[in-house]
């Protein structure tokens, strides 16, 4: 710290003098702050390139990708009858021949009770919970039952409101002392109810439901309608099918359309019959193939297989089972944890059960809390485990902490390792050397055991010779796996059977081979044979399964359409369709459904495009083109002092001018983006496979930058003779980017998908130069210059501190000299 004194002796403005000289030294530190200030705004303005190019994208995907390009117009012949809306794949027309039945939603109505609605609804002694499902927009019954609290203080309106708020698909009403329930959904849920009351059902009992003969009980009916000859239904009376947004408002040509749905309903039983028929023969022979009658006995088989070929390890369907938790699960399991899964679970319980079991369990706080985390389906595999396989789940999981290392170890080498002189004091190093140096060892026992750490080499030579021969049969096992996963099944059935040569197996199959023993390729050759033969009856048993549910609901279909037709008496004696009556039934037009390509539309979404598209580009190049006033750099802190608001404002306006000019990153991803309008897509078998030919190119003026132009009459052309063309050469939902057309690779996605994919290219390139909001300033390049700029400012800072006191000092001095100099003077005055 330096003793300022000012211009006492001398009379000079030593502060003044400093200042001004100072001035002059702070000159290269103004160049830093400045040029500091400078990097800020260019690492601003790239980062609003950024910005602008986030919001094209965004007007891109909710404006082109996620909305029809394509627009169209439907006309129905019969409106009355059949309304119709044409989305952008309606194709060719369609044709509604009859309706019979249209969609009806399901409903409940229960008896007179004592009530209006302000009654509470404890005083109809309906206190507690509902559960209801209903059926959904798909005609399937809910899968999760919604549940509905009644408290004792709550009124018959507020119950009504509650169930309409909730979002369990029912519309409730209370008039005149009845409750009525109507599924929000019309259909008919195949099979089960449309509403249906799965928990309190007491309760519900409660509101009129007690009596079955009193209540008025409503079936779902699906619409069933036959469209371009083929008879079929649905749940709603509106519906999507071709590409055309269907309505079915009145029923006509109903008796038509009954024999239609009644004569493709038997014969689709008749096929469904067939089916079951084939399916099960197939399974029959998949049985005698195996020769077992059961897949508890396929599976028993096929275990017991795996076990031969792998030694101890997990079989097959163990392996499964341990990986629904995995080993980090088994690994932590304490042992009242282990005791808890085999006295409380046990396969069949319900999900309710275990979770209550849990609760009740007497763990700790923590260990229930462990167990509640578990998924329902976690859950149900550990209640289908027994104490076999826990125990081995558990033994699996302490083993793989370091049990791999071991396959390698023989009896001999476990019993050298249990008298290996071991000292968990001595260092890594002096271990190492014992280990090399011991002459009971095996080069590769030396090497696995060199490979672990101490301690786990500690825990290790410290485990029981049993478990360590447990650990090394698995781990030889494991082995063995691995080698078994390098051929197939496919493979192993060739190479036994003769199909496959030796030689043409991979130089590491080779390997692999040549090693194996004659016992082992056996064993892998047995493995195969199951796996191969018990995924061939898993499959049959699948298929089986599927053709008893199709024929199921083939019953169901067709005893539906017999009830129909039973009804509108077209029925013969032996179950037929008696066609003159059909005939001679009443018959209206059918209703015609045509869409026109609304080309007006199209145009204005694509003009649209390109004015947005260009005022993006124009924007880009004006920063690029921007005058670059070099006398006007950024201002210093003493300009400022100097300067008004506006004064300021002006100036900066002309400092941060020109900062991209001339830019290659901009330049560079404009080019790119423009190159795409001139690329062909080939997966569009059309002349129209390219912007240019549909009329879109860059403009000819090379100082526009890659701005788009439109031949309006050349578009208009293109999307009258081929629209769907047009839209595929936008977004093609198809596309891919590597994809394969005519044994090429090629690009085969839209324009649109190609330009974003250019856009986040360019928006990546400029984040490595000017970041992000999130990044800090090491992870970018201006961010780095900034750093290395800060720096700098700082060793100036320190630098001219030392040289603002070093001018005090030497003024210092130069007052103190003068002041005795004038001491001295006087002195010599007085004498």
């Amino acid at each position: 710290m330096v003793n300022r004194i000012g211009g006492l002796a001398s009379g000079m403005d030593i502060d003044s003098i400093v200042k001004k000289l100072m001035s002059a030294e702070k000159a290269p530190l103004n160049k830093l702050y400045q040029k500091k200030q400078t990097y800020e705004w260019q690492r601003d303005a790239y980062r609003s390139v950024n910005t602008k190019l986030k919001t094209f994208d965004t007007y891109i995907s909710d404006n082109l990708i996620l909305k029809s390009l394509i627009s169209k117009t439907a006309a129905s012949s019969n409106s009355n009858l059949v309304s119709a809306i044409a989305t952008g794949s309606a194709a060719g027309s369609l044709s509604i021949e009859g309706v019979s039945q249209l969609a009806t939603a399901g409903r409940k109505v229960g008896d007179q009770v004592s009530a209006v609605g302000s009654t509470k609804m404890a005083d109809l002694g309906a206190t507690g919970t509902i559960e209801f499902k209903a059926i959904q927009n798909n005609g399937q019954l809910a899968s999760e039952a919604t549940k509905i609290e009644i408290t004792s203080d709550m009124t018959v309106n507020q119950f009504i409101n509650k169930v309409n708020n909730s979002n369990a698909g029912i519309s409730a009403v209370f008039e005149n002392g009845r409750f009525s329930f109507t599924a929000k959904n019309t259909g008919d849920v195949k099979g089960d109810e449309e509403i249906k009351v799965t928990g309190g059902v007491d309760i519900f009992n409660k509101l009129g439901f007690a009596d079955p003969s009193k209540v008025q009980t409503t079936e779902g009916k699906n619409a069933i309608f036959t469209v371009n000859g083929i008879a079929t239904e649905r749940t709603t009376n509106t519906f999507n099918i071709s590409g055309y947004n269907v309505t079915l408002k009145e029923t006509f040509n109903g008796v038509q359309t009954i024999a239609d749905k009644y004569k493709a309903a038997v014969e689709e039983f008749k096929n469904a019959t067939t089916n079951l028929a084939n399916k099960q023969a197939n399974l029959a022979t998949k049985k005698g193939a195996y020769g077992a009658s059961d897949i508890n006995n396929y599976t028993t088989a096929h275990n017991q297989a795996y076990t031969d070929a792998f030694g101890g390890s997990l079989t097959f369907s163990q392996q499964v089972q341990y990986n629904k938790l995995g080993s980090d699960f088994w690994k932590g399991l304490a042992n009242d944890e282990a005791s808890f899964i085999n006295d409380k679970l046990s396969a069949g319980q319900s999900v309710e059960d275990i979770r209550k079991a849990i609760d009740e369990s007497g763990m700790s706080p923590e260990k229930i809390e462990k167990f509640q985390s578990l998924t329902d389906g976690e859950l149900q595999a550990l209640s289908s485990l027994d104490t076999t396989q826990l125990k081995a789940f558990k033994t699996q999981a302490d083993y793989e902490q370091y049990g791999i290392i071991l396959k390698d170890f023989d009896q001999n080498a476990i019993d050298a390792l249990k008298r290996f002189p071991y000292n968990a004091n001595d260092s890594i190093d002096k271990i190492h050397k014992d280990i090399d140096d011991n002459t009971e060892f095996s080069q590769e026992v030396k090497d696995a055991l060199k490979s672990l750490s101490k301690d786990d080499l500690t825990n290790l030579i410290a485990t029981d010779s049993a478990t360590l021969k447990t650990y090394a049969e698995k781990a030889q096992g494991d082995d063995l796996k691995l080698k078994y996963s390098q051929f197939g099944d496919a493979v192993l059935k060739g190479l036994q059977n003769g199909t496959v040569k030796e030689e043409n197996l991979t130089d590491d199959q080779k390997k692999i081979w040549n090693d194996l023993s004659a016992d082992q390729k056996n064993k892998f050759y047995a493995l195969a044979d199951q796996n191969i033969l018990r995924n061939e009856y898993l499959t049959a048993d699948a298929e089986e399964k599927a053709a008893v549910t199709r024929l199921n609901e083939a019953t169901s279909t067709q005893n539906a359409a017999k009830a129909d037709a039973d009804a509108a008496g077209i029925l013969k004696p032996d179950g037929s369709v008696d066609d003159t009556i059909v005939n001679a039934a009443p018959k209206a037009q059918a209703v015609t459904m045509t869409s026109t390509t609304n080309v007006d539309d199209i145009m204005a979404k694509i003009k649209e495009f390109v004015t947005t598209y260009n005022g993006f580009i124009k924007d880009l190049n004006d920063q690029t083109k921007e005058t670059k006033y070099r006398d006007y750099t950024p201002l210093t802190s003493d300009q400022r002092e100097e300067m008004s608001e506006s004064e300021i404002k002006l100036w900066e306006e002309k400092a941060k001018s020109g900062l991209l000019r001339g830019d290659t990153l901009i330049r560079e991803g404009i080019s790119n983006m423009r190159s795409l309008v001139y690329q062909s897509n080939p997966s569009i078998d059309s002349k129209y496979n390219t912007l240019y030919n549909i009329g879109i190119s860059t403009s000819k003026n090379y100082n526009d930058g890659g701005t788009l132009e439109i031949d309006e009459a050349k578009l208009r052309k293109a999307l009258e003779e081929d629209p769907d063309a047009v839209e595929k050469l936008f977004k093609n939902s198809e596309g891919k980017k590597e994809d394969v057309i005519d044994g090429k690779t090629v690009d085969s996605r839209g324009y649109l998908e190609k330009l974003r994919e250019s856009m986040k290219s360019f928006e990546i390139t400029i984040e490595k130069k000017a970041g992000r909001s999130t990044m800090t300033d090491a992870q970018y390049s201006i961010g780095k210059n900034l750093v290395d700029t800060e720096s700098r400012i700082s060793t100036w800072k320190r630098k001219l501190e030392d040289i603002e006191a070093r001018y005090w000092k030497q003024f210092t001095a130069m007052e103190s000299a003068i002041n005795k100099a004038n001491s001295q003077s006087s002195l010599f005055a007085q004498g």
